[in-house]
């Protein structure tokens, strides 16, 4: 095994590209040890968080929504297991959170006796060739909405779809996003994910870098010249994952985030995409899209001894206080996919 540096070739998603990473690193790195593991063509990307009872976890985890490794040989794989185990022994907890479940690596945690859960579910939406193909793969009801909605939005608004394409464009688009963003969450009584500044200073950084790559799409709606709707995706290897968004709320009876999900997975068709990563969370417009899921787990290891006892126990409380957080405050949890029935058609929710 040889510590590497980072390389793009590598990085099975945007989570694990190197902007991403050096960006978290350099954001919320106060504190934490990283680790960028080569063995063969294998590599994984992992952090230390703790002094005396360490923790070993995905390189990001907390902020981002998928872990993984990657490897371009099916043979390397046991190899950076060897290696991912060698580490986790000198820590007290490793965590390996929102991994694929079809990853190799989840086989060979079970043979070696980790704990395997189940991880939040990752709705995901494979593109056709065309528009007119993707219209057709819809419900009655949402084949409806995409085409009325936005020529209803049309016919009583000046509408522009404007995609950020330069750095001052960007960053005048992410003033739009934070702001609707915490109207949206305010209007629940509750703030979201981007109140806190060094949060936003993070999302300022990383969009500048991914857009001088042609890696990142940052939509805004505007009407009569207002932005009322605004989605954050990365584009990366072909896939767009939809990181978050925001909508005026007194402007929810025209579902202009509904109209501004069309225009952006009709772009998407025409550039090429494969498919929308949603990311984590099963709201249900996600569904009416047309996603389906994807299974994630979790891999957890503890190190023998009262130092592994106390971090199992805090691990424990953490779940349970995510679930209880979950529950009451996620808006997943207000506009989830009813098991076993159909969604309803009301507005997207937006994390």
């Amino acid at each position: 095994m040889q510590r590497s540096s980072l390389n793009e070739d590598f990085a099975p998603t945007v989570f694990q590209s190197p902007l991403y990473l050096e960006n978290y690193r350099r954001f919320f790195g106060g504190g934490k040890r990283f680790h960028a593991l080569q063995t063969g063509g294998a590599r994984a990307w992992l952090m230390t968080r703790g002094h005396v009872l360490k923790r070993l976890e995905w390189w990001g985890a907390g902020i981002h929504d998928i872990g993984a490794a990657s490897s371009t040989r099916f043979q390397d794989w046991p190899i950076l297991w060897r290696e991912i185990e060698a580490l986790a022994a000198r820590h007290s907890m490793t965590q390996l959170a929102q991994i694929e479940a079809a990853s190799p690596l989840v086989e060979l945690a079970r043979s070696s006796g980790w704990q395997i859960s189940a991880a939040e579910t990752c709705p995901l939406l494979e593109l056709t060739d065309n528009w007119d193909e993707y219209v057709a793969s819809l419900g009655k009801s949402m084949r409806d909405q995409v085409k009325r909605l936005p020529k209803r939005l049309e016919r009583d608004f000046a509408v522009t779809h404007h995609l950020a394409k330069t750095g001052g464009e960007t960053q005048s688009a992410l003033d739009d996003l934070f702001r609707l963003h915490g109207k949206r969450w305010r209007a629940r009584g509750q703030t979201g994910v981007l109140v806190l500044p060094r949060r936003q200073r993070f999302q300022r950084a990383l969009c500048d870098d991914l857009l001088k790559r042609d890696q990142l799409r940052l939509w805004t709606l505007k009407c009569d010249g207002r932005a009322v709707a605004s989605l954050l995706f990365y584009f990366y290897n072909r896939r767009m994952s939809y990181f978050i968004g925001g909508f005026e709320p007194e402007m929810g009876k025209y579902s202009v985030g509904t109209c501004l999900f069309a225009q952006v997975i009709r772009h998407a068709i025409d550039e090429g995409a494969r498919e929308i990563d949603f990311l984590k969370g099963q709201e249900a417009y996600k569904y009416r899209l047309g996603a389906t899921d994807r299974d994630y787990v979790t891999l957890e290891n503890f190190r023998p001894g009262i130092g592994g006892d106390l971090m199992q126990r805090r691990a424990r409380l953490e779940k349970a206080f995510m679930q209880r957080l979950h529950q009451r405050f996620s808006a997943a949890h207000a506009d989830a996919k009813p098991a076993g029935e159909k969604a309803k058609n009301t507005e997207s929710s937006t994390r």
